[in-house]
């Protein structure tokens, strides 16, 4: 039995123009070499979880 085909969402005009902006602004404001500082509340919730073995680093 074969699925329905979903239909992809188009932008047009302006809708369209902000998205690729957006898009743009987004890759120019990309820092590989910057790192995530953690906040105290989830470096805590990393450390019980990785206590528990339900995950492996840190």
């Amino acid at each position: 039995m074969a699925t329905a085909i979903k239909a992809i969402p188009t932008l047009y005009g302006e809708e369209a123009r902000r998205f690729g902006e957006a898009a743009l602004r987004a890759e120019l404001n990309y820092d590989p070499q910057k790192r995530n500082v953690l906040s105290e509340r989830r470096r805590s919730a990393r450390q019980l979880l990785k206590k528990a073995g339900l995950i492996a680093a840190i």
